[in-house]
């Protein structure tokens, strides 16, 4: 495409406008592989998904459910191993204790990052006289991911998995 146009600014001579143009194609080619590199480590910080930028401390809901506490350990580490982040039982400790001091009807959550590859923040408030939490999931991830995620918190808003 390159060569083209300047075949026609240096009035015919195919070499040179030849060499411009492929020094020029070769030039955008460096600069989409810098901006692909770009995407993806945007993609891989939570802070873009493909189509929709977030700012880097905004990201949406990816899904708010009601489910068994008993569930709350198996979400985790379900989104842990989505962030590629690892969750073990001491980190199991803190989340779990924190639940006590939550309540959805006064609206005292509990917020959990879970940081690797990818960041998400799990929002936990307890039901109050019920054994139920409410969990909010904040991350950004592409459409079969957030298509797993959203099977997963089905399954454990609906059965006892633990």
């Amino acid at each position: 495409m390159w060569w083209g146009l300047f075949l026609i600014l240096l009035e015919g001579k195919v070499l040179p406008a030849l060499g411009i143009g492929v020094l020029l194609g070769g030039v955008q080619v460096v600069f989409a592989r810098i901006e692909r590199g770009r995407q993806r480590r945007l993609v891989r910080l939570g802070v873009w998904d493909g189509v929709h930028a977030h700012s880097a401390g905004e990201t949406r809901a990816m899904d708010k459910r009601r489910m068994h506490r008993e569930n709350l350990r198996p979400l985790c580490e379900v989104l842990a191993h989505f962030a590629e982040h690892d969750f073990g039982d001491s980190e199991w400790e803190v989340v779990d204790g924190a639940v006590e001091g939550t309540d959805i009807e006064r609206d005292t959550w509990y917020s959990h990052r879970l940081a690797g590859r990818r960041t998400f923040t799990l929002r936990i408030a307890a039901v109050p006289d019920s054994r139920d939490v409410y969990v909010e999931i904040y991350g950004v991830l592409g459409g079969r991911g957030k298509s797993l995620i959203a099977g997963v918190l089905h399954v454990l808003g609906k059965y006892r998995v633990s």
